[in-house]
């Protein structure tokens, strides 16, 4: 069970962090199935911790079937598909030209009331390095940012300094 991201890479079936879980495998019933009992059932007689299957979501690749799909929401009791939902505060659609647009928007939110302030540039530079740089800091640890968005950001940052507004 677990997928291969290259040839030489180890198999990863499952990634944790705090609270979240997240499973790979081939979508298929007996897979679906050892995922509940051996993995599910499991962990939550072993833990003593519950799944939350309102808060539960799943996604399947491109090819998979709607067959299958059905199959493996009844199995697993997970029917909601996760589709542009965040995963740790990020995009599990990494692969779309949207995918951090959150970026823009977070950033934007926590410069936009600094303009109207009677900061000096000093003051603004501060807040810019110490606060809204670091925004996009962790994606940037798990993504390569497309260039383009990056001057964008660059560009508010720049605005905030000269007293321009504008997204």
């Amino acid at each position: 069970m677990g997928i291969r991201l290259a040839p030489s890479a180890p198999m990863v079936s499952h990634l944790l962090f705090a609270d979240g879980s997240l499973m790979l495998f081939k979508a298929d019933r007996e897979n679906a199935e050892e995922v509940r009992r051996s993995i599910l059932n499991l962990y939550c007689s072993t833990s003593g911790q519950r799944t939350n299957l309102d808060k539960s979501s799943i996604h399947f690749a491109k090819g998979c079937s709607a067959v299958a799909r059905n199959e493996i929401k009844e199995i697993l009791d997970v029917h909601k598909e996760a589709l542009s939902e965040k995963y740790l505060g990020m995009p599990t659609d990494v692969g779309t030209s949207v995918a951090f647009t959150y970026l823009k928007d977070q950033v934007w939110k926590k410069v936009q009331g600094w303009m109207e302030k009677c900061l000096s540039a000093v003051g603004k530079g501060v807040l810019i390095k110490a606060v809204a740089q670091a925004i996009p800091t962790y994606s940037m640890s798990c993504f390569r940012l497309p260039r383009g968005l990056c001057k964008h950001i660059d560009g508010v940052f720049e605005g905030i300094l000269v007293g321009k507004q504008g997204r």
